[in-house]
């Protein structure tokens, strides 16, 4: 199922063919979906738009980072109001007040992962020097999943 059949609202925009990356608000059943430099805030449960933005326009604090251009991935941290976003070979942690553009990164930088994640070098492929950034957009069923682009 399409992201577009699901959600019938995303027809015409340019969350028509995918997503990039989301989040759980802390807000009962709304979410943070991302696609290139635009997120869309969503209520899931109702099926409804709840209005679809620049991401720097939502998140003002992501203004001349990385992050205002595109998100690669995201996950809601275990503490209200905080999600982490990831772009490459960094990330960062948000603080988001649902309803409002006051955010901020916390800590007040961008990191890099494997820097602070070391855990995670084992588990991230390793013919790369960073991590996967493989486009998987538009590859068929003769695609070998285990092929990896190197940086």
């Amino acid at each position: 199922m399409t992201i577009a059949a699901m959600f019938p609202f995303f027809k015409d925009t340019v969350f028509e063919d995918g997503i990039d990356a989301a989040f759980r608000s802390t807000r009962s059943h709304e979410a943070y979906l991302f696609r290139g430099d635009k997120y869309a805030l969503v209520d899931y449960d109702s099926k409804n738009l709840i209005a679809i933005r620049n991401i720097t326009d939502g998140f003002p604090s992501l203004l001349g980072t990385v992050f205002a251009s595109e998100i690669d991935a995201a996950f809601a941290s275990h503490r209200e109001d905080e999600a982490y976003l990831f772009k490459g070979e960094l990330y960062a942690l948000i603080n988001f007040a649902p309803g409002t553009t006051d955010d901020h990164i916390v800590g007040g930088n961008i990191k890099h992962i494997l820097t602070n994640w070391p855990s995670l070098r084992s588990i991230l492929p390793l013919k790369n020097k960073g991590l996967d950034t493989h486009d998987h957009h538009g590859h068929g069923q003769d695609h070998d999943p285990d092929q990896h682009d190197e940086f």
